[in-house]
């Protein structure tokens, strides 16, 4: 028998093969793009529902954020169920409802125990074709919405998203991160329901159910559910934007009197799609990913520059942003930044030493095994293929795919995309920090 110490680690274990489910494609009679996912170690049933023009990109110049009101309020009320109702009966089911716009899409989310899988089917249908968007809820959401639009501009890490947006992408719609508050300030029902009669159609839409049920049996729920549910969106995709950022440089939002900076720099590069998006993931994971990433080991242990710090890819349908992160006090914001220069700079110019390269490696594959225990986010795991266009059996290749990439494709990615004279850098602290 083994014998181990508090002094040592436990002896690492070959990874056991885990053969992942793919889910079934099919088309319902009324375009609806449908995904399967049976599996039954658990009672419960995760609907995601994803549609694909109702994000703020997709909204009108002159009513930037109508899509995240729609969104909210579809589940405010239908011609039979108040938002109360709706709520208590999501809750009788074992589950919930909700609806959310981000960039580019709407996501309406869902869960049940498995005994109610057709009527919480059939609520879902509800609130999907027939909100009322009721006055009363109008203005509750807008008063909650304003309220918290004010706070948020308060927040140094929203004026800094905020602000970062725009300079990736200049007049591009997704700078958009907030609603504009004179169109909050303007839209009524009518308004709610011309954007859901126009954006939430079921040609091109992608529902994802994952869990305890019979495929033949949730297909004719669906199937007479939704049936009234017809027609497609007309609105051409948008156009990918430009891989060069807007603005380039120092770029200084003034906060007096702040006693620390919030500060993100980064640059445009290519959609998770690219042939070599995972070099890119692996070699900024070992920058910024975690406490034993460089950036988190030098710039805040070694150096004490930043009380967080880290780095990540952001995804959007048509392109991907890198973004390095952090804060530090007024005082230390320069130095923090050419430290996470210098990072860059390293990552670009020498190789990444395998073992370092194999504990990153190994985290991220430990990450996705972690993604893959709940149902919940085992149909998060495939939202994130139909969010950005990626074949459904990614994430069974995804250990393999990491396993096989070497330092040298790393070090590639790393120096195709994240060259530091691209870069933008945002910070949002004190006037004396101009640049």
């Amino acid at each position: 028998m083994a014998t181990f110490t508090r002094a040592a680690p436990p002896p690492d274990v070959p990874m056991r093969p885990s053969e992942l489910a793919l889910p079934d494609a099919q088309t319902l009679p009324n375009g609806l793009r449908l995904l399967t996912l049976p599996d039954d170690r658990a009672p419960v049933v995760e609907f995601r529902l994803i549609l694909p023009y109702g994000g703020r990109a997709y909204d009108e110049p002159d009513w930037i954020g109508l899509s995240g009101a729609a969104a909210r309020l579809l589940i405010a009320g239908t011609p039979t169920r108040n938002s109360f109702e709706i709520a208590d009966e999501a809750d009788r089911y074992g589950g919930y409802i909700s609806v959310s716009a981000n960039t580019e899409t709407a996501i309406l989310s869902a869960r049940c125990l498995a005994p109610y899988l057709e009527p919480m089917t059939r609520l879902i249908a509800d609130v999907l074709l027939n909100p009322t968007f009721p006055p009363d809820e109008v203005e509750i959401d807008r008063a909650n919405t304003l309220q918290r639009l004010r706070l948020q501009r308060s927040q140094p890490a929203f004026l800094a998203e905020e602000r970062f947006r725009i300079a990736l992408f200049g007049e591009h719609p997704y700078r958009r991160l907030a609603p504009d508050e004179d169109a909050l300030q303007r839209w009524q029902t009518e308004h709610l329901q011309a954007f859901h009669a126009a954006r939430y159609r079921p040609q091109e839409a992608t529902l994802l159910v994952v869990g305890d049920f019979e495929p033949d049996a949730l297909r004719d729920i669906l199937n007479d559910a939704l049936g009234a549910w017809q027609g497609a969106v007309q609105q051409e995709p948008l156009p990918a934007p430009s891989l060069q950022n807007a603005e380039q440089g120092w770029l200084l939002v003034e906060r007096p009197n702040s006693v620390q900076s919030h500060l993100m720099l980064g640059t445009l590069c290519p959609p998770r799609t690219a042939p070599d998006s995972l070099a890119l993931q692996l070699a900024v994971s070992v920058l910024g990913a975690g406490a034993s990433s460089r950036l988190f080991l030098t710039v805040r242990e070694q150096y004490g520059y930043a009380y967080s710090v880290g780095a990540h890819l952001d995804f959007y349908l048509r392109i991907g942003a890198f973004v390095a992160e952090a804060q530090t006090a007024t005082e230390n914001t320069h130095d923090a930044v050419r430290q996470i220069r210098a990072e860059v700079e390293r990552l670009i110019n020498e190789p990444v030493p395998e073992e370092e390269l194999n504990a990153t490696r190994n985290y991220l594959i430990g990450r996705h095994m972690i993604s893959r225990l709940t149902l919940g986010s085992l149909a998060d795991l495939y939202k994130q293929t139909v969010l950005y266009d990626m074949p459904l059996n990614y994430w069974r290749r995804y250990p393999d795919l990491l396993a096989s990439l070497t330092a040298q494709e790393a070090q590639q990615a790393a120096a195709r995309y994240l060259q530091p004279e691209r870069f933008t850098t945002v910070v949002v602290g004190e006037p004396s920090l101009a640049d």
